[in-house]
């Protein structure tokens, strides 16, 4: 028995929770329980404290019963920081276990927000030597401000991190099947591994215009016949648009779900998945990433960025920033 066992293909979505409000979430949650696609959405503790980001948090008594509502019926919640913005360690500590006290267990995976001091291993020290010189130069506002492994920092919890997070998401592909990019995922990444346990990549897709660019019959045929995973990133919160859900995003969903061959779970049962047909077949259940693949996923990480950045252009700047009726939006490209 393998991964995949009766079925041919697995596509699953991590869900930042960046602009998730009860009302603009749960009709999006509503739709993919009724088709039967559960995935892992990501949750703050606590309320932004910043001016980067929106959202609801678990101080918020009905979206908080709504949350665990969600993970009664199958999807997965995890953690995207205690909060958007700058949170201190005994705050960060008292964040997990309340995580913990309001959902019955700890997260199994997180999840970096953007550019918080807490973040584990973040910005540039997301790569290993040259790129993360590369990465620095580029972005020299944010050299310094990712401290969440620094244990000299007030901002540091790497050891609560190493003790309860399972999972942390890496690398991003533009490619529907991200096991193809990462064969090594679930791993271990010797030089992130202090205050980390095992890392996974993702399909690039931050938003409804790159989802529906990804997402597509088309690609899902391919990921069919090559019996393969798809772990997409997107920010749900974003496909609601005047009470209305992206168009596209409900096609799609639509799709997959009349798609007999396909297997739809959150994102720690497909890496769990994967370790036990490690363990079957009596291989390493955790892989050491070895330099020339870690350096083939930076590669493919940058180019992405650049890609929906500067070439295409509908990446999560240019969904904030820029008129959407430039964009065809939920009718894909």
């Amino acid at each position: 028995m393998n991964i995949l066992q009766k079925h041919k293909f697995i596509f699953t979505i991590i869900d930042d929770t960046d602009d998730a409000f009860l009302e603009n979430i749960k009709p999006i949650y509503d739709l993919l329980t009724e088709k039967k696609i559960f995935i892992t959405k990501t949750v703050w503790v606590y309320p932004p404290r910043d001016n980067v980001s929106r959202g609801d948090s678990l101080q918020v008594p009905e979206y908080l019963e709504f949350i665990r509502d969600i993970k009664d019926k199958g999807f997965e919640i995890g953690l995207h920081n205690v909060g958007s913005g700058a949170f201190t360690r005994d705050e960060i500590l008292s964040g997990i276990e309340e995580f913990k006290d309001k959902l019955g267990e700890y997260p199994k995976i997180h999840v970096n927000h953007s550019y918080n001091p807490d973040s584990i291993y973040g910005g540039h020290k997301r790569f290993n030597f040259l790129f993360s010189q590369i990465v620095k130069k580029a972005y020299p506002q944010y050299a310094g401000v990712f401290q969440g492994e620094d244990k000299r920092s007030p901002y540091f919890w790497g050891d609560k991190h190493k003790q309860v997070i399972l999972f942390n998401r890496n690398h991003e592909i533009d490619d529907i099947n991200t096991a193809r990019f990462d064969r090594f995922m679930p791993y271990i990444d010797p030089t992130r591994s202090e205050y980390s346990n095992y890392w996974f990549s993702g399909t690039f897709a931050p938003n409804q215009w790159v989802f529906n660019r990804i997402v597509t019959p088309r690609n899902i045929q391919k990921l069919e016949s090559e019996r393969g995973i798809c772990i997409l990133f997107t920010h749900l919160g974003y496909f609601m648009k005047d009470g209305k859900i992206d168009q596209g995003f409900v096609e799609r969903i639509e799709d997959l779900s009349k798609n007999p061959n396909g297997l739809y779970i959150p994102v720690s049962s497909v890496l769990s998945r994967i370790v036990a047909e490690r363990r079957r077949r009596k291989q390493a259940l955790f892989p050491v990433i070895p330099r020339y693949a870690k350096l083939r996923m930076e590669l493919q990480h940058l180019w992405t960025r650049y890609k929906y950045r500067k070439i295409i252009r509908i990446d999560d700047y240019a969904f904030k920033h820029l008129k959407s009726e430039m964009f065809t939006g939920g009718q894909g490209r």
